[in-house]
């Protein structure tokens, strides 16, 4: 039997995700005898069914670390969306940022992109990376029939998904975009009309893609026909991508990025994915002494530290295949003290010095699964913002992810465009590692994925936080030369922050919806908690 709760604890398995309708399809699969990947799989392909906003088949990327529990070792899968070959840092018309602008450019890039060219439409498309990652992940690791994956997400494509408040809200924040490409309204509004929360969307085409997907494997949507249809929806819109690209595209699994912060283990994707950075911040907390979170010390602390993570990721990270990325010096604990040092001598000193602005997005989903045997497993999947490129692929169902968006569009700099490079993302699913608990962790949220995730880690480590406290503790991120923090967070922490120099923002949503999924060693039980999503257990 499955239960949904907030959080959960369980003797067989935990799936821990929004929606609910995937963390069911997840669980349901360890109940028929699948393990943590598994269920990882079909939930994230129940994701991308239920919330066509956030991701999808056609999505941009999918990365992962998996906790293989019969060789205890953890690795990294990654499946990032590669720019088309014929791809170049000059081919989009950049200009400064148009006054009272605002969107992805204008905020993360500070220029105007003529048309967002590199935000809608075939030219902001690369290779698809979710299909693949589900793929791969299942491929790698998977213990039950790869139609066993499939098939539960066809059976809720027949039945209908329920349309969210947020969905729908999405639909009307997006229509003026959507207006442009009316094969995709037509897919998220098969009756013309925009959908009001609670109704049922049953998915035009995605019914007989998911078939075909499920009988011939997911290599059919790189090299069959359904990639021949996605790379003809593309250039038919002005794209680049070409069979080649699509034949060629691999996803990968690796050793992951990995640090010590106290007694625990911490690993993660590598770049181009985010978690190189969360990991940079854990070494740089790790360098100073443990303090109570309702002192000002500590929310101090952490804004000058994730300065300091934030400047280089912003300055100096790229696709490493493409950028020479000093990766031993931002994982080094000698240059973590070093870069430190005025903070542990004068904690209380303010570095005002600005950061690029952070954009807000609403295209990514998270989920963490762990099972009795203690396998444990934390993905991430986006289209990168709503709906992400808005195209879709006719008479598929399907909506393409707008992985060149998450190139910088400004030559000369470490992120800019080159054929086959892979985006620079934010996504930064971790598996932490204590004495007596494995722990999956992760959320969306954009560029506060990165923040937002270091912290729920170090929650776990320093205070050993339970999965729920993890997750709904206050938050923060640095964006620009001000620091947001979550509106829960005391307000006369607040007012010592703003005492201190530090112009601070209180919000009510720092980051997404995390979601954390644990195998518990010391009673061989497994745990799942969301800050806003259900976990599943069986």
């Amino acid at each position: 039997m499955v239960t949904l709760a907030s959080e959960v604890e369980s003797s067989s398995g935990v799936v821990a995700a929004w929606p609910p309708e995937a963390s069911e399809i997840g669980a349901e699969v360890i109940a028929a005898g699948g393990n943590a990947m598994d269920a990882a799989a079909a939930a994230a392909l129940g994701c991308c069914m239920a919330r066509p906003e956030m991701t999808g088949i056609g999505g941009y990327v999918l990365s992962a670390v998996v906790l293989d529990a019969r060789t205890d070792t953890v690795l990294a899968l990654d499946s990032s969306s590669t720019a088309p070959r014929a791809a170049h840092a000059e081919m989009f018309d950049v200009s400064d940022p148009e006054p009272g602008r605002a969107g992805i450019n204008e905020d993360e890039y500070l220029c105007t992109v003529e048309g967002d060219a590199n935000l809608f439409g075939g030219q902001s498309i690369g290779t698809p990376g979710v299909i693949g990652g589900i793929g791969a992940l299942w491929e790698q690791w998977g213990s039950v029939p790869w139609s066993a994956i499939v098939q539960p997400s066809i059976d809720l494509v027949e039945r209908g998904v329920t349309y969210s408040e947020f969905t729908a809200h999405c639909l009307r924040e997006m229509q003026p975009v959507l207006a442009g490409y009316p094969d995709t309204a037509a897919v998220l509004m098969p009756d013309g009309r925009l959908p009001a929360p609670g109704d049922v969307w049953h998915r035009p085409g995605m019914s007989t893609t998911l078939m075909r997907i499920s009988e011939n494997g997911w290599r059919e949507a790189y090299t069959g026909e359904l990639g021949q249809r996605i790379v003809d929806a593309v250039q038919a819109d002005g794209g680049l991508l070409t069979m080649t690209d699509m034949e060629l595209f691999e996803p990968t699994i690796s050793q992951p990025y990995t640090t010590t912060f106290r007694d625990a283990t911490i690993s993660g994707p590598p770049l181009p994915n985010g978690c190189i950075t969360s990991l940079q911040i854990l070494n740089l907390l790790d360098t100073i002494e443990v303090m109570d979170d309702d002192s000002i010390e500590y929310w101090h602390v952490m804004a000058e530290v994730l300065k300091i993570a934030w400047r280089d990721r912003l300055t100096t990270l790229a696709d490493p295949e493409f950028f020479d990325v000093d990766i031993e010096r931002i994982l080094s604990r000698s240059d973590a003290r070093a870069r430190t040092s005025q903070l542990r001598d004068h904690r209380l000193g303010n570095d005002s010095a600005p950061l690029e602005p952070t954009a807000s997005n609403h295209g990514t989903l998270h989920l963490s699964t762990a099972d009795a045997v203690g396998n444990v497993v934390a993905l991430t999947l986006t289209h990168g913002a709503a709906f992400g490129s808005c195209l879709s692929v006719p008479g598929t169902g399907m909506i393409l992810g707008h992985g060149m968006s998450r190139l910088d569009p400004r030559s000369g700099r470490p992120n800019s465009i080159a054929g086959g490079k892979r985006p620079l993302n934010n996504v930064a699913p971790m598996i932490t590692r204590l004495p007596g608990r494995d722990v999956a962790s992760g959320l969306p949220g954009g560029r506060r994925i990165v923040s937002v995730g270091a912290q729920i880690a170090q929650r776990l480590v320093d205070f050993d936080a339970s999965a729920s406290e993890a997750v709904l503790a206050p938050r923060m991120h640095v964006t620009h030369s001000r620091v947001e923090v979550s509106d829960t967070l005391d307000p006369g922490l607040i007012a010592e922050l703003e005492a201190l120099g530090h112009v601070v923002d209180a919000v009510a949503d720092v980051g997404g919806s995390a979601h954390i999924a644990e195998f518990d060693k010391r009673g061989a039980t497994v745990r799942g908690a969301g800050s806003k999503g259900l976990a599943a257990g069986v």
